[in-house]
């Protein structure tokens, strides 16, 4: 039985899957993964890091103009789940 690890995009450390939280961007829309897609992985460490949003951006090709509605999204994900 093996343990899948992935990548965190922002520290691009290398961690089992259960210790990562999934997130995707999906329609316009920064949300949990819903099973269909594709998806990131964050590292509960690098929940707090600011360039978090700068990765998000970088990863899912998103225009920097939408900064500060990632960073709500990102709030509301992590505080109500």
């Amino acid at each position: 039985m093996s343990n899948p690890v992935r990548m965190c995009i922002v520290c691009r450390g290398r961690f089992l899957k259960s210790q990562l939280i999934r997130l995707q961007y999906k329609e316009g829309e920064l949300i949990k993964f819903s099973g269909v897609g594709r998806s990131f992985y964050v590292c509960r460490d690098c929940v707090d890091n600011n360039r978090i949003v700068d990765c998000i951006i970088k990863t899912c090709k998103i225009d920097k103009g939408l900064k500060k509605i990632l960073k709500q999204s990102l709030k509301e994900i992590f505080v109500y789940g």
